[in-house]
C-alpha cells in the first residue's frame, strides 16, 4: 500500500468512520424495530388463523358425530331391535351397536332410551353397561333426550349437547330412531327411542383433535383467568354444559426474533468492529448483512409454505385448500370443485414400495399443475387424493378440463425404465348452486367422485341430489341381500365345462343367481360389487362354496369350479372356510377348484402367497381367471402354484383364422403347456371358434355355443345321456 493510499484511508476513516457506525447502529435499531413489527404481525395472522382452524376442528367433530349417529338412528335394523323390541343381543353381542363404536370411534358412552325414559341398551368404554342416562352423563342427559324427540314422527334428526360424565365434558349427540325407509320394518306412534353417542374431551382427545388442523395443545380451560387468556372461543350452550378452549398458538415471529436476535447483535459488533479496525473488509460486512437479510426472508417464508404446502409434492394441502375455499366463498365468487382420486395407485405403491408410490404422486401434481389454468389452484387433500378449485366456468368447459386432467394422469409414467399407468376419477361440486362452506363442498364432491368409481372408474361425475337417494338404495338393498342370505333366496347355476375334442362334460363352473322376492331376479353385476364393498362377500361366498360342494358330490364324474373374490380371498379365516367346507359336505379335495383373477393377488403378493401354498396343502386346485388381462399374469404363474389358466373371453371373442387374437390365444396355449397347466376357453360361442380351439389343441372350453347356465337338474340329465352315449358306444 503505498503512502499516498494509507494517508487518504486514514482521512477517510476519521471524517467517515464515525458517520458511518452511527449510520450503522441506526440502521440495526430501525431493522430490529421493523422485525419487531412483522414478527408481530405474523403472530396476530397466526392466532387468528389458529382460531379458525380450531373452530374448523370442533365443528369438524361435532358434524362427524353427527352423521355417524344419524347412519346408525336411520336404521330400520335398529329401529326394530331397539324400539319395537329391547333386543340387547342384537345392539351389543352382536356388536351392531357395540364396543367397535369405542375402539374405532372412541365414543365412551352409547345409549339407547326408550319412550317411558329407560335405558334399553347402554355401554360406556366399550363395556355393557346398566348405568341410567343421568348417572352417565349428568341431569342435562334427558333434555338433549327430550330435543331429539321434538323431531317430527319417523324423523331422525341429529340435536348437539355438551354433556359431563363427572370429570371430563362430554360431546354428546342425540336423534330419534327412525324405520330409515325400510319397508319391512312398520313405525309405531308414540314417543321414539333415542339413540346417544357420548365422546369424552380428555385432554388426550383434544390434543389429538387440535394437531390434526395444526393447533397446538388445545385444552379446556383451567380456570377463569386461563380461560380469559387468548386464543379461545366458548363452547356448548345450554342445556349442557358451556366451556373456554384454549391453546397454544404457534408464534412464528416470536420464535425468529428469538432465534436472529443474539445473530444480529453478534453481527452488529463484528461488522463495527471491522470497519474500525480496516476500511477494506466495509464492503464484504455489507454483502452478510445483505445475506443475513435474505435468509432471513427466506427463513420466514420458508416456514410459511411448509405450514400450508404438502411436504411430497410440494402442493397446497388441506388447509391452504380451505383457506382459499373460505376467500373465494365470502366474496360470493362463484366456483367449481374438483375432488380427484387415482385409479390403481394402490397396487403400484404396495408392489413397488412407498419411495416409487412418493414419485408416482410427485410426477401427477406436476402433471395436474401444467393441465390447469392461471389462477386455479392444485392441492393434494391426501394419500392418492388430490382438489382442483376453478373459478366458475360453464358446464362444457368443467368437462373439457376434467378431460384434460385425465389425459395428463393417464400417459405413462416410466419410473427406473419401468411403465406404470394410472387413471383417475373425479367429482365435481359448484358454488353456490350445490353448498356454500368449503367442508360441505368438499363432502358433494367427494360423493360425486364415489358416483364416478361406481361407474367404472376413469371418468367424471357432476354432484346431484339423486346421488344420495342412490345412496338409500344401495343401503337398502344391501338390507335385502343380507335378509336374502338368511331366506335362502340365492341359489346356483352352472356352467358346463367340456373337453374340447370330445365334447365330454368335464366339469361345472358355479355361478350365484339372487331371487329377490319384489324385484325377480336380480343382475349379479349389480349385487356382487355391493356385497364386495359391505363385507357380504364374505358370507355370501361362504354360502356358495358349500352349496357348489354338496352338488358337485352327487356328481363323482365331474369337478366344480368357484370364483374367489378378492375381498372374500383376503378375509383372515378364508382357508378355514375352504378345509370346514370340504370336511363337512365330504367332496374330495381334488374335485374343487378355485378360481381367482390377477386382482386378488395385487395387495400383498407376500400374503396371497402364503394363502395359496395353504390351500394347495389342503389338495385343492388353483385357476386364474381371465388370463392375459392383467400387467404381471405370467410373473404369477411361475411364482404361485396355479393348476389352470382360463384365456379371458374377450380374446375367444375376437378369435378368427388369422389375426392378434388367435396370436394372444396360441401364445397361452403354448404357455399352458410349457408350465404343465390345464387350459380352458371360455366365452366360445361360434361354431369356428370352437374349430380353431381344437386346431390349437385346447384342453377344455366353454360357452353358450355349449351350453348357457343350467340348473342342477339340468346337469343331471345331461350326465345321464352322456352315460348313454358312452354305454351305447
Amino acid at each position: 500500500m503505498t503512502n499516498a493510499t494509507a494517508q487518504f484511508l486514514k482521512m477517510f476513516g476519521r471524517k467517515a468512520v464515525a458517520p458511518l457506525i452511527g449510520m450503522l447502529i441506526a440502521a440495526f435499531v430501525l431493522s430490529y424495530a421493523t422485525l419487531n413489527g412483522i414478527a408481530d404481525r405474523t403472530d396476530r395472522e397466526a392466532e387468528a388463523q389458529s382460531l379458525v382452524l380450531a373452530r374448523a376442528a370442533w365443528d369438524a367433530r361435532w358434524n362427524a358425530q353427527d352423521r355417524l349417529l344419524t347412519d346408525y338412528a336411520d336404521w330400520g335394523d335398529a329401529y326394530e331391535n331397539l324400539h319395537l323390541r329391547q333386543n340387547r343381543a342384537w345392539a351389543y353381542d352382536e356388536s351392531n351397536l357395540g364396543p367397535t363404536l369405542f375402539s374405532r370411534f372412541d365414543f365412551g358412552f352409547v345409549f339407547a332410551v326408550g319412550p317411558d325414559g329407560r335405558v334399553v341398551h347402554g355401554m360406556v368404554d366399550g363395556v355393557a353397561s346398566n348405568l341410567s342416562l343421568e348417572q352417565a352423563l349428568g341431569p342435562d342427559a334427558m333434555a338433549l333426550v327430550e330435543r331429539a324427540r321434538a323431531a317430527p314422527p319417523n324423523t331422525t334428526k341429529a340435536e348437539r349437547a355438551l354433556l359431563t360424565d363427572g370429570r371430563h365434558p362430554v360431546m354428546a349427540t342425540a336423534a330419534a330412531l327412525s324405520t330409515g325407509g325400510d319397508r319391512m320394518v312398520r313405525p309405531t306412534a308414540g314417543a321414539p327411542t333415542v339413540l346417544i353417542f357420548g365422546e369424552r374431551l380428555t385432554p388426550a382427545t383434544l390434543k389429538t383433535l387440535g394437531e390434526s388442523l395444526l393447533v397446538a395443545d388445545l385444552r379446556v380451560a383451567r380456570d377463569a383467568a386461563d380461560a380469559a387468556e387468548k386464543p379461545s372461543f366458548t363452547a356448548g350452550e345450554a342445556p349442557g354444559a358451556v366451556i373456554t378452549l384454549r391453546w397454544t398458538p404457534n408464534r412464528p415471529g416470536t420464535t425468529m426474533i428469538e432465534e436472529l436476535t443474539p445473530w444480529l447483535i453478534v453481527a452488529a459488533l463484528a461488522l463495527i468492529l471491522l470497519i474500525v479496525v480496516t476500511l477494506r473488509y466495509a464492503a464484504r460486512a455489507a454483502v452478510q448483512a445483505q445475506t443475513s437479510a435474505d435468509r432471513l426472508v427466506e427463513a420466514y417464508q420458508d416456514a410459511e409454505r411448509k405450514a400450508f404446502h404438502d411436504t411430497i409434492t410440494d402442493l397446497p394441502n388441506r388447509a391452504m385448500l380451505t383457506r382459499r375455499l373460505t376467500a373465494d366463498l365470502v366474496t360470493g365468487r362463484p366456483l367449481a370443485v374438483l375432488y380427484l382420486d387415482l385409479d390403481r395407485f394402490k397396487p403400484v405403491n404396495d408392489a413397488l414400495g412407498h419411495p416409487v408410490g412418493d414419485r408416482v404422486l410427485r410426477e401427477t401434481a406436476a402433471r395436474l399443475t401444467r393441465a390447469v389454468r392461471e389462477g386455479d389452484l392444485v392441492a393434494r387433500i391426501g394419500g392418492d387424493e388430490f382438489a382442483v378449485v376453478v373459478p366458475r366456468i360453464d358446464a362444457g368447459d368443467v368437462e373439457a378440463l376434467c378431460r384434460r386432467l385425465q389425459d395428463a394422469v393417464n400417459a405413462p409414467i416410466e419410473i427406473d425404465d419401468t411403465i406404470l399407468y394410472v387413471g383417475l376419477s373425479i367429482g365435481i361440486a359448484l358454488a353456490p348452486e350445490d353448498a356454500t362452506t368449503p367442508d360441505e363442498l368438499l363432502r358433494l364432491s367427494d360423493i360425486a367422485l364415489y358416483q364416478a368409481k361406481a361407474a367404472g372408474r376413469g371418468t367424471f361425475k357432476f354432484f346431484s341430489t339423486d346421488m344420495d337417494e342412490r345412496i338409500l338404495t344401495r343401503r337398502a338393498l344391501d338390507a335385502d341381500m343380507r335378509r336374502g342370505l338368511d331366506r335362502d333366496e340365492f341359489f346356483l347355476l352352472y356352467q358346463p365345462r367340456y373337453e374340447a375334442d370330445t365334447m365330454r362334460l368335464r366339469g361345472v363352473e358355479a355361478l350365484v343367481r339372487w331371487r329377490h322376492p319384489q324385484r325377480g331376479l336380480v343382475n349379479p353385476g349389480e349385487f356382487i360389487p355391493l356385497a364386495e364393498e359391505t363385507g357380504l362377500i364374505a358370507p355370501l361366498g361362504a354360502r356358495v362354496l358349500r352349496m357348489a360342494c354338496e352338488k358337485a358330490v352327487t356328481w363323482p364324474d365331474l369337478s366344480v369350479s368357484v370364483n374367489v373374490s378378492p375381498a372374500q380371498f383376503r378375509s383372515a379365516d378364508f382357508v378355514k372356510t375352504v378345509s370346514d367346507t370340504l370336511a363337512a359336505t365330504g367332496l374330495s379335495p381334488k374335485r374343487l377348484e378355485l378360481e381367482l383373477t390377477e386382482g386378488v393377488l395385487l395387495e400383498d403378493v407376500e400374503r396371497s402367497g402364503r394363502i395359496l401354498a395353504d390351500l394347495k396343502a389342503l389338495g385343492v386346485m388353483l385357476s386364474m381367471d381371465d388370463f392375459g388381462t392383467g400387467y404381471s399374469s405370467l410373473g404369477y404363474l411361475k411364482s404361485f402354484p396355479f393348476d389352470a389358466i382360463k384365456i379371458d373371453q374377450r380374446f375367444i371373442a375376437d378369435l378368427q383364422a388369422t389375426g392378434d387374437a388367435r396370436a394372444i390365444v396360441q401364445a397361452i396355449l403354448g404357455l399352458g403347456r410349457a408350465l404343465g397347466l390345464s387350459v380352458t376357453a371360455e366365452g366360445v360361442e361360434t361354431a369356428e371358434q370352437l374349430a380353431l380351439l381344437r386346431q390349437d389343441a385346447c384342453e377344455e372350453v366353454q360357452g353358450y355355443l355349449m351350453a348357457r347356465p343350467l340348473a342342477a337338474e339340468e346337469i343331471d340329465k345331461m350326465r345321464g345321456e352322456q352315460g348313454s352315449r358312452h354305454s351305447a358306444a
